[in-house]
């Protein structure tokens, strides 16, 4: 596993979506990550019964500051603990994203056909200049969101290395590639 609580290098991308896997049971896990927050204050945690919500501390958050979901996964036909762990924005933000691509969107296809309308039955051009506007717009957001992927990457990797530690400090903890 290539995350260090000190050197947060990684190649390549950080998957949203990952799973662990751990021979220990859900609910000594789940006492290792408390074990853990306990420890260590850059990370506080919020816990429910299936859920973890582990985040940055109030004074180092900042708008785009990751949040990490992980919930623990136990059958019985497997003799594993699979850890899902899903790693994103805080929720206010993705529904803000949500609602702005979807408001341009609509707003953008509804003029795009009353200009093309206009268009076609009196020849004015005026309408037509909504699809290209809606499009730098939607290209602006998505750019914007890009920039704040990339100011939140040292916390979300701080957050998952975190997790990794405090899940792999007394037994094994198993990276498991997504087919």
């Amino acid at each position: 596993m290539p995350f260090n609580r000190l050197n947060h290098s990684i190649l390549g991308k950080i998957r949203p979506r990952f799973y662990l896997k751990s021979m220990t049971p859900s609910d000594e896990l789940k006492a290792k990550v408390l074990k853990g927050l306990e420890k260590d204050k850059t990370v506080v945690g919020q816990i429910s019964s299936d859920l973890i919500l582990l985040k940055i501390p109030k004074v180092q958050q900042h708008y785009w500051s990751p949040e990490l979901t992980v919930r623990f996964e136990t059958n019985e036909y497997i003799d594993f603990t699979r850890v899902c762990c899903l790693a994103g924005p805080n929720q206010t933000v993705w529904l803000m994203f949500t609602f702005i691509y979807a408001f341009i969107g609509l707003a953008t296809l509804f003029a795009g056909m009353f200009g093309m309308v206009k268009y076609s039955t009196s020849g004015a051009t005026g309408w037509l200049w909504s699809i290209p506007i809606g499009i730098l717009l939607i290209s602006t957001i998505f750019v914007s969101a890009k920039i704040g992927q990339k100011k939140g990457r040292d916390q979300t990797l701080h957050l998952v290395s975190f997790l990794y530690h405090a899940l792999a400090e007394k037994g094994s903890v198993e990276w498991v590639e997504r087919r």
